[in-house]
């Protein structure tokens, strides 16, 4: 389940978009289509998205990620068993945003502000076939980089897993017997 949200997280956040203006929009997935169809390459507002694993920490020495970037984090899961083989968990996500202090073009504060109110606009309420809605619960922000800005913003959400459910094999129904009761 969790490759199935990843996939579903980045495929969301990728929907923001820089429109024009510089400002960053929320589009949906017919535009994006649509303007690629067209031609048209997206000016996605997010240029990286990756799973964490404390990327920033080493900055100086490792090559640099394209920025904005969006790394996520999944939290510890404490998984509640029902029935059958389904298992469900109070999931916690990070989503470690960083963009350049001064990026090119824009006031970097700003953008890194407006980035994390449209992440939230994106996520607020964001739901698939195995978890429920995402509720932002915490932001915490890291003040450790001289050039990056850099936010965690903290979501909950009710995840379920279905890998430990045994399939039901359909067998075929028989055809009608017609029974006959003997009299003795």
């Amino acid at each position: 389940m969790r490759k199935i949200l990843y996939r579903e997280l980045k495929k969301r956040l990728s929907r923001l978009l820089l429109a024009d203006s510089g400002d960053i929009v929320f589009v949906s997935e017919e535009r994006i289509k649509q303007m690629i169809e067209a031609g048209e390459t997206p000016d996605y507002a997010i240029r990286h998205i990756g799973l964490w694993n404390r990327q920033v920490e080493f900055i100086e020495q490792e090559e640099h990620f394209p920025m904005p970037a969006v790394f996520v984090e999944f939290g510890k899961m404490s998984w509640r068993h029902q029935q059958g083989g389904l298992q469900d968990t109070d999931l916690t996500v990070g989503f470690h945003v960083l963009t350049a202090a001064l990026p090119e073009g824009y006031d970097g504060e700003e953008f890194h502000l407006d980035l994390l109110d449209k992440i939230n606009r994106c996520l607020h309420g964001f739901t698939g076939d195995y978890w429920g809605a995402f509720r932002r619960s915490a932001s915490i922000p890291c003040h450790d980089h001289e050039e990056i800005l850099d936010d965690t913003e903290v979501y909950q959400t009710l995840l379920y897993d279905d890998s430990g459910v045994k399939k039901l094999i359909k067998y075929p129904v028989p055809p009608d017997i017609a029974t006959q009761v003997r009299k003795s």
